[in-house]
Parts: structure tokens; C-alpha cells; sequence
């Protein structure tokens, strides 16, 4: 069994969408004990680094992160370069009932700067529309949100409306490839902090690859 880490490593002062702002801010709280150390986040945006989007996000009344059910799926890759990414980027994949579904567009390779957040791949109302309709688990990407900025956000909106979380900003999509190239059966855990009330949370995205 091999797990690859999918996250983003984030810290003090890491943007957070859309880009112009700190996320994360971290504060040593002074414990007063001979190697000890305390720390507290004074300021904590759930959608920082890499992150889990639940149905309360965009649906009036949903589910929030605390009950949100935890997904363990194998994974079906997406790998395309077209942005927004069109429907029949699906035409040739295998049955999406039940899985992860894994957008690798080669946009991590900006992840932790600014040009992160500037004109990154979105995907298609059309995608999220068959995303729906073929039963997909859950939908996960390489960049830092499904939709652009002032678009109305149709496509968390599809999604969220049907259930399906967002997992976002995703990174190592190249060594999740290798697994899945190999013949491996891949599965991504990405289990947000139990959290009431909050539509959203950061994720420790983990693929686990075993040989089928």
C-alpha cells in the first residue's frame, strides 16, 4: 500500500481565494514550560489551501461539515489542459457512479503563489450536469475553485445542490497519475474537521494505492 499526500502545506500568512488575502494567521500563545509550544490560529479562512466545500456552502439549508457523510472512493483521473473544461473531457471514462472524481489540469504548479488565483481552469456547468446524472461521489481539482470569480458559481451550485462535495486545490496530482497509470486501486480520503455550522474545511487529501 502506498499513500500520497494530496495537500497543500500551508502556514502563516498563505493566500487564501481569491488570492488577495492571508488565510492563516498564527500566533504563539507564550506557554510558559521549558520546550513547550502553544500556538492559536487568530484568524482561520475554512477555504484555505486545500479544502473541502460542503452543500451549506451554496445550498440555503444544507448540509454543513460536521454532518456532512466522510467519502473513501476509488478514484477516476481526469487529466486536461482545456479550461473552462468542457463535457467531453468524460466521453471516454469508466462508470463514475460512487467515485472520486479527479481533475489534474498541471495548475498546482502555481499553488502558494498569487498566480494561483489568477485565470485558473474551472469546470463547465455541462461537466458538473454529467457529474450529477452519472452518480459521481465526489469531485476534486487542481486549482482553488470549480467556478471563476463573478461567474455566479453555477457549477457549486449544481454540484452542492446534489449532494456532492468539492474537494479544492489539490497538489502531487503527478505522483496520484504514476499509481493509477500502474494499475493500482487508487482511493482518495479527504476528511475535513468536524466542525457545526461551517460550510467548509481544510482536508488532509490522501491517496491510498494498493495493487488490483
Amino acid at each position: 500500500m502506498q499513500l500520497i499526500d494530496l495537500s497543500l502545506a500551508v502556514g502563516d500568512g498563505s493566500l487564501s481565494y481569491p488570492g488577495t488575502t492571508s488565510g492563516i494567521t498564527i500566533e504563539d500563545v507564550g506557554f510558559e514550560l521549558p520546550g513547550a509550544t502553544l500556538s492559536r490560529f487568530s484568524h482561520f479562512d475554512v477555504h484555505c489551501g486545500t479544502h473541502l466545500d460542503a452543500p451549506l456552502h451554496f445550498v440555503s439549508g444544507g448540509c454543513d461539515i460536521a454532518s456532512l457523510p466522510l467519502v473513501f472512493a476509488d478514484i477516476v483521473l481526469v487529466r486536461t489542459h482545456t479550461n473552462p473544461i468542457a463535457a467531453d473531457v468524460l466521453r471516454d471514462c469508466p462508470s463514475l457512479r460512487g467515485k472520486a472524481v479527479v481533475f489534474s489540469t498541471g495548475w498546482e504548479c502555481h499553488a502558494g503563489t498569487r498566480r494561483f488565483f489568477d485565470g485558473f481552469p474551472v469546470l463547465s456547468p455541462a461537466v458538473a450536469d454529467l457529474l450529477v446524472a452519472h452518480g459521481a461521489a465526489l469531485v476534486g481539482l487542481d486549482s482553488p475553485s470549480v467556478d471563476a470569480e463573478h461567474s455566479g458559481f453555477p457549477v457549486h451550485r449544481i454540484l452542492l445542490s446534489a449532494g456532492i462535495p468539492i474537494v479544492e486545490g489539490l497538489v502531487n496530482l503527478a505522483s496520484l497519475a504514476s499509481a493509477v497509470d500502474s494499475g493500482c486501486r487508487v482511493r482518495l480520503a479527504a476528511f475535513p474537521l468536524r466542525i457545526r455550522n461551517v460550510e467548509g474545511s481544510p482536508v488532509r487529501a490522501v491517496a491510498i494505492a494498493e495493487l488490483a
